[in-house]
């Protein structure tokens, strides 16, 4: 038999394209971050005061080569899980490495994520290459997703970058390519989970969730459930595995929540009926919740006034009004910019979360024309998503979704779903707008949606901007604003009426100026689309690709009023180049003593991680605090309770001079890393121990909970003058302590209590010696007569156990991984 001439290859004409596609997306890319050509960086917040948080960690791995689970660096001791340090085994991790680290530049690669991961679902939806592209910008430059880059929300973006790979996965299993789906599935929860934002993670599977519920719907009424039933399975099992190659994470996430401030409380409200919830409070986890109104930031993006201050300028007639009133032009310019321009129902923003005013017509004429199958889920979701960014506005929808839907009270600030709404908008614009290019639908087949979609997004628009003042213009907060603006000119009434009348006017021009400009683009991209439904137009790509431009266009001008070239800086040569010690800090700095703490009142102490990277704080700045300090803090550290300040081994206080310069305050009644006491006195339940708490000398006593007291039965204080306890070796994961006494002795430790006997574990001598919670939130250890060595180990047997399952779950998921590509290329051949 003659073999073949033409034998079965792979054609790679196919993908030129989309490689064309994935170049253009990173010029991009580097073209919006280009103050990185020249050296430059973004000083952002969050990874700033990740960083110092992270110092004490990162400079043990540095020098041991070990990593550490713990640091008593922020609030008085926690563990890093959240805070620095690698402990995962699993394949993502190293896989996430790599791609994180593809253009170089962490900036540049945040949007070129957002841009390829929006493309590839898009394509998987058949929307074709020009459309995709129009999508994958829409998402990308959404002003939410690049405002989270200048915060530093590093975690949140690449969660959003790669949950749209997760989405296409599924719908292309859905579709019939079964394995490939799957796998792609598999790839995307890998990632999205290794970026460890778990909220964004969470919402995404709402989402997915959402949508399977109506492909379930779809198998059975078309009698396909049993192709529904086996590509579920293969994306269960590839996504199980790729969950499970985060097992290390995932646990330790677990385990670590219960003891947060997203855990259960033991304190009991003060009319002893209600134990305090699990989950989060109310309030924090509502805190900027997106208003029902203010959702009109979507097609205008300074529907509410942008920014919460920065938006006016020397043009504004607030600054003019105050000239009218002597007020020097300098001080004048500095006090509009501190102005809320912002009447939105958040505490605070830095700007209008936009989607674009051609995306939202787009959208509502998707909402037409859009291929139903996807349509309904995604535009159901959306719906269903802004309703959960409006938080407490919607109190009845989300109370109730906080009180009673699995883990939704673990998370905060839910205008982060946005991004998500976006998502969906996105979806079913791009499908309405296939729907147009494929079908070529003629005008009177289209004018009514056409009509409609014009009027609900350019016409209102046009109305806002002939008519601002419909919507009111003035926030909850305007009266204290008018209380203050008073008390600035002398309690002068006329003048502060005068000036929030300005104000009023000013934030009437943002409005008006931001909804010419919205209408303005929708009228462009709507007079194409015309001149292409009417053949005055006929070349699709021509089409796409001017609509395209004109969606970049309007978000890049929109996003650079957030992240503009003006927020990079020079480049700093090492973490320590942002991080100068003052002399207060270089004076704490010279004590040789290896463990002792520091509260820094110059700065907002729990609002502020920056002292971390010098001091063992009290303070920090984190989302995950251990709930028992937090509840220690808010009950007796608030009010400046000396004798806890010294059971926490409060050697220094920096506090503001009157120049407002940090100077050091020695403490000399600090208590060291460890006494011993003369009693301690079992109460019965946590409310007891924190009253105790309220008044009393920790030298002497120390108080236990009942729930220990297996611990410390038997033990009955014998006095000894001569007893010494003290700190021989310190390690952030390991303290050593040498003690001498004639009698047994009850140890009070200041080090904070946390997983005892299971993730801490004491030896004395090397024999282990379980120890006990005391005074809320120290340990205790009974410690025998004579000379002993006694040691405090961190090893989290959880974390070992995850990491071991992170490695045979990566072998199995890339095992499987491969094998579902053979079968999918078998499939097409």
């Amino acid at each position: 038999m003659t073999p073949s001439k033409n034998p079965t290859r792979f054609n790679f004409k196919p993908l030129l394209p989309h490689l064309l596609v994935v170049l253009g997306f990173i010029v991009l890319s580097v073209g919006y971050m280009s103050p990185v050509l020249k050296g430059k960086v973004l000083v952002q917040n969050d990874p700033m005061q990740a960083a110092a948080a992270a110092h004490e960690a990162v400079e043990y791995t540095k020098k041991t080569g070990e990593w550490t689970g713990w640091t008593n660096s922020m609030f008085g001791g926690m563990p890093t899980y959240f805070i620095g340090g690698h402990y995962s085994k699993g394949a993502f991790f190293y896989m996430g490495k790599a791609v994180i680290g593809f253009l170089g530049s962490g900036y540049a690669n945040f949007i070129f994520y957002y841009l390829l991961g929006m493309y590839i679902l898009l394509l998987v939806l058949e929307c074709g290459l020009p459309t995709s592209v129009l999508g994958a910008i829409a998402y990308a430059f959404f002003s939410y997703n690049i405002m989270i880059i200048e915060a530093g929300h590093i975690s949140k973006v690449y969660a959003l970058a790669f949950a749209p790979l997760m989405i296409a996965g599924l719908i292309m299993a859905f579709k019939g390519r079964r394995w490939a789906g799957a796998a792609l599935f598999g790839l995307g929860m890998g990632l999205d989970l290794n970026a460890n934002h778990v909220q964004i993670t969470y919402y995404t599977a709402l989402l997915i969730a959402i949508f399977g519920i109506f492909e379930l719907v779809r198998a059975v009424r078309h009698k396909e459930l049993a192709g529904f039933i086996t590509a579920g399975v293969l994306a269960a099992v590839l996504g199980g595995l790729a969950t499970a190659t985060q097992a290390g994470r995932l646990l330790v996430t677990y385990e670590y929540t219960k003891e947060t401030i997203r855990g259960k409380s033991d304190l009991v409200a003060a009319d002893k009926t209600k134990p305090a919830g699990d989950g989060l409070d109310r309030d924090y986890a509502f805190n900027w919740s997106y208003g029902k109104l203010e959702s009109l930031t979507l097609l205008i993006p300074n529907f509410s006034g942008g920014a919460s201050n920065g938006e006016l300028d020397e043009k504004s007639d607030t600054y003019k009004k105050m000239l009218a009133y002597n007020v020097p032009p300098e001080q004048a310019s500095q006090f509009v910019r501190s102005l809320p321009g912002y009447w939105g129902d958040q505490s605070s923003v830095s700007g209008g979360t936009y989607s674009g005013a051609i995306l939202c017509f787009l959208f509502v004429l998707g909402l037409f024309l859009a291929d139903k199958r996807y349509k309904y889920p995604f535009a159901i979701t959306g719906l269903l998503f802004l309703m959960i960014a409006w938080g407490e506005n919607l109190a009845f929808y989300n109370y109730f979704l906080f009180d009673h839907f699995p883990m939704f009270n673990k998370f905060r600030a839910v205008s982060m779903i946005l991004s998500l709404v976006q998502l969906c908008m996105v979806v079913v614009a791009a499908l309405g707008l296939k729907n147009i290019l494929e079908t070529k639908p003629t005008w009177a087949q289209i004018k009514t949606p056409f009509l409609v979609s014009l009027g609900l997004t350019a016409g209102l628009a046009l109305i806002l901007a002939i008519v601002p003042s419909l919507v009111g213009l003035r926030s909850v907060n305007d009266p204290e604003l008018i209380k203050n603006l008073s008390n600035a000119f002398g309690n002068n009434q006329n003048a502060a009426t005068d000036l929030y009348n300005a104000l009023l006017d000013d934030r009437a021009s943002l409005l008006r100026a931001d909804a010419f400009r919205s209408f303005f683009f929708i009228v462009l991209a709507a007079g194409l689309l015309w001149a292409f439904i009417t053949q005055k137009i006929k070349n699709t790509m021509a089409v796409t690709g001017i609509l395209a431009f004109l969606v970049l266009v309007d978000l890049w001008t929109v996003d650079k009023r957030f992240l503009s070239n003006d927020d990079f800086k020079p480049k700093f040569y090492s973490t320590d180049d942002l991080f100068q010690p003052s002399p207060a800090n270089l004076q704490i700095m010279a004590d040789t003593d290896p463990n002792f703490r520091v509260i820094d009142l110059s700065t907002s102490i729990f609002g502020d991680a920056k002292p971390s990277y010098f001091h063992k704080s009290l303070g920090g700045y984190h989302g995950a605090k251990l709930k028992r300090y937090d509840e220690l803090v808010q009950n007796q550290v608030s009010k400046n309770n000396m004798a806890v300040f010294n059971m926490l081994n409060t050697k220094y206080f920096i506090t503001p001079d009157k120049d407002n310069q940090p100077v050091v305050q020695r403490n000399p009644e600090a208590l060291g890393n460890a006494w011993f006491v003369r009693e301690l006195k079992v109460v019965a339940d946590a409310n007891e121990e924190m009253k105790a708490l309220d008044k009393f000398d920790p030298r002497q006593v120390a108080f236990v909970d009942k729930r220990f007291v297996e611990q410390i039965k038997g033990f009955s204080a014998q006095a000894d003058t001569t007893a010494k306890i003290r700190l021989t070796d310190y390690k952030p994961n390991h303290l050593t302590y040498e003690s001498d006494s004639r009698t047994p002795q009850a140890a009070i430790f200041s080090e904070i209590y946390y997983r005892g006997n299971e993730d801490w574990l004491a030896t004395i001598d090397g024999q282990s010696a379980p120890h006990f919670r005391a005074n809320y939130v120290l340990r205790g250890l009974i410690v025998p007569a004579g000379k002993h060595k006694i040691e405090f180990k961190f090893d989290p047997p959880t974390v070992k156990k995850g990491q071991t399952i992170d490695l045979w779950a990566s072998i199995g998921w890339i095992l499987l991984t491969g094998l579902a590509l053979v079968m999918d290329f078998r499939r097409k051949v």
